[in-house]
């Protein structure tokens, strides 16, 4: 697939999805979450080096995610108490599996933007520069995670100990891939497409 027709994928499917959760089929909308998030995975790594290496690494952040999101749905700890909607599909332990293909997707796009940006930086220059990456995302994301049917906090707001615990397995997720990341033309439009998406829930409410 070549860079343009993958791009207008990214956008189009995003701009979809962001006029359609404000219509009378939000609810619909809703159901396809895990396809959207499923293509631009599918997108961003068919863009990627796709060495044995970093299917290796992607698959261990895979497991990484999944397995702390478990932990924190079911414990309160490290993220705070919190718990998932439907927004993200079926759930194994309280937990959607697809988070963990988030934390996959997020990982690829931030690092491989990382590697590109900063060509001649460190191994650590360049996972901390991603995972900042991640944790800025996040902060547009949890103020609106519940209109979005994904996650809702008990008092319906994420504490601070999510934001440093994001940040933490944020660059664990970094420091696992860091050596078969490379540039990806994708990462960057990706990235801003997501933070555009949740930036404009503030805006302009769902209609749910």
């Amino acid at each position: 697939m070549s860079y343009r027709v993958a791009l207008l994928i990214v956008v189009v499917t995003h701009l979809v999805g962001a006029v359609g959760l404000r219509t009378d089929f939000a609810d619909w909308m809703v159901l396809l979450t895990p396809v959207h998030l499923l293509v631009s995975f599918g997108l961003l790594f068919s863009f990627s080096s796709k060495s044995e290496f970093l299917k290796g690494a992607l698959l261990a952040v895979f497991a990484l995610g999944l397995l702390v999101e478990i932990i924190g749905v079911n414990s309160g700890y490290p993220f705070g108490s919190y718990v998932y909607l439907e927004g993200l599909g079926p759930k194994v332990l309280n937990t959607p599996w697809l988070i963990g293909v988030n934390w996959v997707m997020l990982t690829l796009a931030s690092g491989s933007f990382a590697a590109q940006f900063l060509d001649n930086g460190s191994r650590i220059q360049r996972a901390l520069l991603a995972s900042c990456l991640m944790l800025a995302l996040d902060v547009l994301i949890e103020p609106v995670a519940h209109a979005h049917r994904l996650w809702i906090f008990a008092g319906g707001i994420a504490p601070w100990q999510n934001y440093l615990s994001w940040f933490i397995v944020a660059l664990t997720a970094q420091w696992i891939v860091g050596k078969g990341l490379g540039s990806n033309r994708l990462a960057g439009p990706i990235l801003l497409a997501q933070a555009a998406f949740f930036a404009l829930s503030w805006l302009w409410p769902i209609a749910f």
